[in-house]
């Protein structure tokens, strides 16, 4: 299942990591670059999602209203919110595939690091078996790709001619070894990636926080605003630890990518919608 949800995401995501690291010649740059183009393809999304929740804020206190007066009598309740979503030209439910894709992303990701001669060089399982036995290399588990990755880096002339595809690419980026797993119990360059993954998912959670219009809006949604504050940093650390750090580097851009969309998106519909509300 796993292997099939791999070669549906992670083969054309290696295509197009493949396409940015032959023009920028860095491993740890072209996840920066996949995740800012990540970003821009899904603009449009982020655009509406953002837009339906200051739409569902501005008309929040009159929502309120209808859940009070009709809080016994759901159907009715639905029924009038539902009519309040029409005559306001809004829809709740807006932007909501941004979320969605969020998973499909992160699979394809993985894949494509972890299996970087599949997916990213796109050899063939006869090939790489080639490679490893030139290289005297034994496949032993998921992870043995990335292993073999900087070994072919390191003797790049004794496999040359196995394929056309085959690329010299260094895992290194700056200090680190974007093919190695941070340890909880080894204490190295590598904790800066869970490190910064948390700090980043921190910040972009807080201004969240801060730019969501829901929270002031809403109570229960500042009730659990805050416990997702705190919740995803510390999952973003943990699977800092547990993830090779080449998919940390692509979670850490994504986090400072998102926070700055998310303030030039909040200053953007602001606008619009003060613009909207003058024209009314």
């Amino acid at each position: 299942m796993y292997q099939f949800l791999y070669t549906i995401f992670s083969t054309p995501f290696g295509y197009v990591m493949r396409f940015i690291y032959q023009f920028v010649g860095s491993y740890g740059m072209s996840i920066f670059l996949f995740a800012l183009l990540v970003k821009v393809l899904m603009l449009p999304l982020s655009l509406k999602q953002k837009r339906s929740m200051m739409e569902v804020a501005r008309i929040q206190p009159q929502l309120q209203k209808i859940q009070k007066t009709y809080a016994r009598d759901q159907r009715r309740m639905q029924e009038e919110m539902q009519n309040l979503y029409d005559r306001e030209g809004v829809s709740p439910m807006a932007g909501c595939g941004t979320s969605l894709i969020t998973l499909p992303i992160m699979i394809g990701l993985y894949g494509v690091i972890i299996q970087p001669l599949t997916y990213f060089m796109q050899l063939t399982a006869a090939q790489i078996s080639e490679i490893a036995s030139r290289l005297s290399f034994e496949m032993t588990n998921y992870h043995s790709q990335i292993e073999l990755a900087s070994r072919i880096f390191a003797n790049f002339d004794q496999v040359a001619d196995v394929s056309d595809r085959l690329m010299r690419v260094s895992m290194q980026f700056g200090p680190i070894d974007l093919a190695a797993t941070p340890s909880f119990g080894e204490f190295n360059i590598l904790w800066i990636i869970p490190i910064l993954s948390g700090l980043t998912s921190l910040l972009m959670s807080w201004l969240g926080q801060k730019l969501n219009p829901m929270q002031n809006a809403n109570p229960q949604a500042q009730s659990s605003g805050k416990i997702m504050m705190f919740m995803m940093p510390l999952m973003s650390v943990w699977f800092g630890f547990i993830l090779p750090a080449g998919l940390g580097v692509y979670w850490i851009s994504n986090n400072i990518l998102s926070g700055v969309q998310e303030a030039l998106l909040n200053v953007w519909m602001k606008k619009k919608l003060a613009e909207k509300e003058t024209q009314n």
